[in-house]
């Protein structure tokens, strides 16, 4: 017969890789639950319009800066579309957007749906005033640099650490067709695009000095528009 010393160890064997085996499986079922219904935090992303929702009041503000916008311009017209260079595909504004890098504050160029090629996108202003300074001189469409919300965002707030907010207001700002008025036009675009009221980017047309946004806080939050 076996010692009983050896038969103890054995069963003592026994028991450990069982309760091993019992408390591996008990681990695994806790990190699967803990994790089950989690989810992944990926990069951020940029609003798609029709999941924006406006309060009656930033909708009044935007319209009425979509009147002035174009009693200072008058028949302005911005094309957003633009062609991929290499596959001459037609992307759109939101394929343009989806094709930046998020947070990428560096980061001038767009990437093709379609191809998967990097360049930097654009945009054109046009305006029916022979007055209008575009690239290729008076009465000419203006090119501009179609950039991210976060490199228009350091860009402005190189400006701004310059010059001043007031700087960016002055009617001088905008006209011709240097890099401020490129700024000038990417800031009016992307508060359209999000829409955001951008009335005070107009002011250095008017001697009167106009309403800032200022929605009422007791508004009802039912009282809204979806886009």
């Amino acid at each position: 017969s076996q010692p009983i010393s050896s038969s103890i160890n054995r069963r003592d064997r026994m028991k450990r890789a069982v309760t091993g085996r019992f408390s591996n499986s008990s681990r695994s079922g806790v990190l699967k639950s803990s994790m089950k219904g989690k989810k992944k935090i990926g990069k951020p992303r940029l609003a798609k319009k029709h999941n924006l929702k406006l309060t009656t009041a930033i909708a009044k503000q935007i319209e009425l800066g979509e009147s002035l916008l174009e009693s200072v311009y008058p028949g302005i017209d911005i094309d957003m579309e633009h062609a991929c260079p290499n596959c001459a595909t037609m992307l759109s504004e939101a394929d343009i957007g989806t094709g930046w890098t998020p947070c990428a504050s560096n980061d001038y160029q767009t990437v093709c749906h379609a191809c998967s090629s990097k360049f930097v996108p654009k945009f054109s202003v046009s305006c029916k005033d022979a007055s209008f300074e575009g690239s290729q001189g008076k009465g000419t469409p203006l090119y501009c640099d179609h950039l991210s919300p976060w490199v228009l965002l350091r860009e402005i707030r190189s400006v701004m650490a310059a010059t001043g907010v007031e700087s960016i207001l002055d009617v001088k700002f905008r006209k011709g067709s240097d890099i401020s008025a490129s700024l000038w036009w990417n800031m009016v675009v992307t508060f359209r695009r999000y829409k955001l009221p951008f009335i005070f980017l107009l002011q250095g047309s008017f001697q009167n000095q106009l309403i800032l946004p200022s929605p009422s806080l007791n508004e009802s939050t039912t009282d809204s528009i979806h886009l």
